[in-house]
């Protein structure tokens, strides 16, 4: 089964960043950990994101031309709410990493970057991301199972009667509510010979 590797995007407009990543994380990348893709402004970044369907994370200039990193924050969600995305803010710059965090940002990281807090912080993001990931998979599993429960409780309640024989001096009624959404009982009332009268009950699991 191939692993599927963390791909991450990188935004920023100045040229030398994309062989400053690729020299300071090449380890990371030959053995395959991560995946790193790159643009030089929000617009570059938003046709990526249309690209390609799976990126995992955003890390991203601030100030940057055509589209800067504050309004690309903005838009990441409406491309995939799942994107983790981490702003770069020159150090000191509280207003803008404020803004950016307000906007959806996981993180942040400052300028000049210590590209060993950069790893630190991407573990953390992609960590965060999978641990989303399972919790949204735990809770479709679980809307899937309460659909099946339900079709399985109006099934139940389908072969059970709802009419009942009568007779001089007697009614019959019965009804059936499970603890749960499915229940173990079973019951039925029939009309036997003679205006006899049958009853079934039944405990098919022990449980209900």
């Amino acid at each position: 089964m191939a692993i599927i590797r963390p791909k991450i995007l990188v935004v920023d407009d100045e040229p030398d960043l994309e062989h400053l990543v690729r020299q300071r994380m090449r380890r990371e990348i030959r053995s395959g950990q991560y995946s790193f893709m790159f643009a030089q402004n929000g617009v570059e970044a938003l046709e990526v994101l249309s690209e390609e369907q799976d990126i995992d994370m955003v890390l991203s200039d601030i100030n940057m031309p055509r589209m800067d990193g504050l309004t690309l924050l903005e838009q990441i969600p409406k491309v995939d709410p799942n994107i983790r995305s981490v702003i770069v803010s020159a150090y000191g710059d509280m207003k803008n990493i404020r803004t950016a965090m307000n906007r959806g940002a996981f993180d942040f990281i400052t300028k000049p970057i210590d590209f060993e807090d950069m790893k630190v912080t991407i573990q953390r993001t992609l960590h965060h991301l999978e641990l989303w990931r399972e919790a949204l998979e735990s809770r479709d599993k679980l809307v899937a199972l309460q659909n099946e429960l339900s079709v399985a409780n109006k099934m139940q309640q389908s072969i059970l009667p709802t009419s009942f024989p009568t007779g001089s001096g007697f009614e019959i009624f019965g009804s059936m509510k499970p603890a749960r959404d499915v229940g173990g009982d079973f019951f039925d009332v029939l009309s036997l010979e003679d205006g006899r009268i049958g009853l079934v009950v039944a405990d098919v699991s022990d449980k209900g």
